[in-house]
C-alpha cells in the first residue's frame, strides 16, 4: 500500500467515494452541529430534543428557549491566546523583509483570524487554517471541519497527505434521490456530480475535479511552494487524522436550553389561576365571563337549601425555585469539569469579582496554566504559518499576483520566527495602591518620598520636590486660616 496517485482517475473516484461515505458524512454533520450551536443557531436542536423527550404537539406549544449560548461563553473564556497580540521577532532576516512580514500580518488581520481559530479549536479540539494569495496579498482563513476532507499519510495517519476543500451539503447532508446505481446514461446524480467541485492539494500537486472525478480547469498542476498551504491545529490524536471527541460542550448547551424551556413551560401552564364552578348544574349562570369589572350572579334554590353554587379559583404552586437551583447546580458542575470559574457564567446577578489585584492575578495564573498546552500548540502553528507565508512571498515577488509593497528577497525563506505570548501580570487599582502605601507608612518600612515615587512612577528627587511643594501649600493654607481667625476675633472685640 502507498499514498494514492491522483493522476489516475480511479484514485480520484475512490477519493470522492470516501468523502461521501456514511462515516465521513456523519463526522461532518457533528461538526456542522457544533458550528451552528456556537453561532447561535441552536433552535432546531433544542426543538428536536423536546420532541424526542415529550411530543411534537407539546413542543409546538412550549416557549422554546434557544438563545442561552453556554458553548460560546465557555469558548470565549477559554480561548484567550490572542486576546493580546503576541510578540514576534525574527532571525536571519533583513529589515526590509521583516517590515514586509509585519505588514502582511497587519493588513491581513492575521491575529484576528488566529484568535478565531483558537475559539474553534477550543470548541472541537481541532481547527484548520489555509493561506491563499488573494487581492494581491496573502489571506489567512479558517476552514471549518465540515468543509474539509483529508487523506491521511499512509506512513503516518496523524499527518495529512492531501487536503480536499469542498462545500458540505448542509440541507440534505448529501442525500441522493436517484437509484443509487451510476449507469452510463445520464441521470440526476450525474448532473449533480458535474456541479460538485473538489479542490485537492498535496505537497507536490494541486487540481480541481467534479463529482465524477473529471479534472477541471488547467488539470493537475505543480504545487508551487512544495508545501501544504494548510495548518492543522490539533492535539490528542489517536493514530488517525481527525480528533475523536464527544460533543459535551454543544450537547450541554442544548440540554441547558431544554431545561429552561421546560421551566418556562411549567411557569406558563401553572402560573395562571383556573376558575372552578361547583354545585347544582341547574343553577349554572348563563354568562361565564369573569373579569375585574364584572359581577357574577350565583343563583340559589330556596326550595332546596343544599342546592347552591360556589365560585373559586385554583392556583397551582410549582416549586420554581427548586427548579432554578437544580439548573444552577447543573451548570456549576459542568463548568467545574471544564476547569472554568463558576463565577464566569452565573444565573444570579453576581458576576466575577476579586477582593484584590493579587486574587485576580492568581485566577489569571490558574487560567494561564490551564492553557499552557494551547500556547505550545500555537507556537507550532505560528512556525508553520511563517514557513508558508515566506515561501509564498518569495515565489510571488515581482509578479502581478502580489502587490509590489510586499516584495521580498529570496533569502526570506531562510528566516526564523520567535513568538512570545502575553503572560498574566498583577495590576493594582489606585485604591489598592493607596491602601498598601498607608500600611507601609504605618509599619515604618517606607516614607512619603519613596511611596509617591512608586505610585507616580517618577524619581525620588521629583517626588521630594512635589512633597515640598505640597507641604508649602499646606502651610500657606494653615496660615491663611489662622489670619482669618485672628481677624474675626478682633472684629468681635470691636463690636463689644
Amino acid at each position: 500500500m502507498a499514498n494514492p496517485n491522483y493522476f489516475l482517475k480511479a484514485d480520484r473516484i475512490k477519493l470522492i467515494d470516501d468523502i461521501k461515505s456514511s462515516e465521513n458524512v456523519e463526522r461532518k454533520k457533528n461538526c456542522l452541529k457544533d458550528y451552528e450551536i456556537y453561532n447561535d443557531s441552536a433552535y432546531k436542536y433544542v426543538y428536536d430534543e423536546l420532541v424526542k423527550q415529550l411530543s411534537t404537539v407539546t413542543a409546538n406549544q412550549m416557549p422554546i428557549i434557544s438563545n442561552l449560548n453556554i458553548a460560546k461563553a465557555i469558548v470565549t473564556k477559554e480561548a484567550t491566546i490572542y486576546q493580546d497580540p503576541p510578540q514576534r521577532s525574527y532571525e536571519n532576516i533583513n529589515d526590509a523583509d521583516q517590515k514586509v512580514l509585519q505588514e502582511i500580518y497587519s493588513h491581513g488581520c492575521f491575529d484576528s483570524v488566529l484568535g478565531k481559530s483558537n475559539k474553534y479549536y477550543k470548541l472541537r479540539n481541532q481547527t484548520f487554517l489555509q493561506v491563499v494569495p488573494k487581492n494581491q496579498k496573502l489571506k489567512l482563513r479558517v476552514i471549518h471541519a465540515h468543509n474539509i476532507d483529508v487523506v491521511p499519510d499512509y506512513n503516518d495517519p496523524e499527518d495529512a497527505f492531501a487536503y480536499v476543500v469542498s462545500t458540505f451539503d448542509k440541507t440534505a447532508y448529501i442525500r441522493s434521490l436517484s437509484d443509487g446505481v451510476n449507469k452510463t446514461i445520464a441521470d440526476q446524480s450525474d448532473y449533480k456530480a458535474t456541479l460538485e467541485k473538489y479542490q485537492v492539494t498535496t505537497k507536490e500537486i494541486s487540481f480541481v475535479m467534479d463529482g465524477k472525478g473529471d479534472l477541471l480547469g488547467d488539470g493537475i498542476i505543480e504545487n508551487p511552494i512544495g508545501e501544504l498551504p494548510f495548518i492543522d491545529a490539533a492535539k490528542d490524536k489517536d493514530f488517525e487524522f481527525f480528533v475523536r471527541i464527544g460533543q459535551a460542550l454543544t450537547d450541554f448547551t442544548v440540554d441547558f436550553n431544554v431545561a429552561w424551556s421546560d421551566l418556562m413551560y411549567i411557569s406558563r401552564m401553572q402560573g395562571y389561576s383556573v376558575g372552578v364552578l361547583s354545585g347544582d348544574a341547574n343553577l349554572k349562570p348563563d354568562s361565564m365571563i369573569v373579569g375585574p369589572n364584572r359581577f357574577v350572579f350565583l343563583p340559589s334554590n330556596p326550595a332546596n337549601p343544599n342546592s347552591k353554587l360556589e365560585l373559586d379559583f385554583k392556583s397551582p404552586t410549582p416549586n420554581l425555585e427548586a427548579s432554578l437551583k437544580s439548573i444552577e447546580s447543573l451548570i456549576n458542575i459542568f463548568l467545574s469539569t471544564r476547569g472554568v470559574d463558576i463565577k464566569s457564567i452565573s444565573i444570579s446577578n453576581s458576576g466575577t469579582s476579586y477582593s484584590s489585584a493579587l486574587e485576580k492575578l492568581l485566577a489569571m495564573i490558574d487560567q494561564f496554566k490551564a492553557t499552557k498546552d494551547d500556547f505550545d500548540l500555537y507556537k507550532g502553528v505560528e512556525h508553520k504559518l511563517h514557513s508558508i507565508v515566506t515561501k509564498y512571498l518569495a515565489l510571488l515577488t515581482g509578479t502581478n499576483i502580489l502587490d509590489r509593497r510586499y516584495n521580498v528577497t529570496s533569502s526570506v525563506v531562510d528566516s526564523e520566527i520567535n513568538v512570545s505570548f502575553k503572560e498574566p501580570q498583577m495590576v493594582e487599582t489606585t485604591s489598592e495602591k493607596l491602601d498598601n502605601a498607608q500600611k507601609q507608612l504605618d509599619l515604618g518600612i517606607a516614607d512619603r518620598v519613596s511611596i509617591l515615587a512608586n505610585i507616580k512612577g517618577i524619581s525620588e528627587e521629583m517626588a521630594m520636590q512635589e512633597i515640598e511643594e505640597l507641604d508649602k501649600r499646606k502651610l500657606e493654607k494653615i496660615n491663611s486660616l489662622s489670619e482669618v481667625g485672628v481677624n474675626d476675633g478682633t472684629n468681635q472685640d470691636r463690636n463689644i
